[in-house]
């Protein structure tokens, strides 16, 4: 069951909650995450572009633990996620090397991009990477 939390947090069933899911990770990106994050903000929505001179400064501060290439990002020298409500700027499917088809969303809050989340379309119980570029259409 969902539950919005007294502390804006969403929570999940008894003792989660979607600040559960995701340990801080402090990190550059790598170069697929660039590759994909530079494409997503070039094929994304309308206000998308507005956003590609951020990405010389992003690096990841969290990273989901579910097994799916989730990242939370922020702008160099700060080291936490955005929690602000999210923008969309790109949301796409694709399908990973793996073979497995997945939903991808770019977010931004605050005016910063804040998190490129990826997430399994079916049921999958193994860890997965991130799509190809080439697969990608828009959602």
């Amino acid at each position: 069951m969902l539950l919005l939390a007294s502390s804006g947090r969403i929570e999940i069933g008894e003792g989660w909650s979607v600040s559960s899911f995701i340990r801080p990770e402090r990190r550059s990106l790598t170069q697929e995450e660039r590759a994909l994050l530079e494409w997503l903000i070039a094929n994304g929505g309308a206000d998308a572009k507005e956003y590609s001179p951020q990405l010389a400064d992003l690096s990841v501060v969290g990273r989901c633990t579910c097994g799916c290439p989730t990242i939370d990002l922020a702008l160099r020298g700060q080291d936490q996620q955005k929690t602000a409500p999210s923008k969309m700027l790109a949301d796409f499917v694709g399908t990973t090397p793996e073979g497995i088809e997945v939903g991808i969303i770019l977010h931004a809050r605050e005016g910063e991009i804040s998190e490129l989340e990826v997430y399994a379309i079916a049921d999958v119980k193994t860890p997965f990477t991130l799509p190809t570029i080439e697969s990608l259409k828009q959602f």
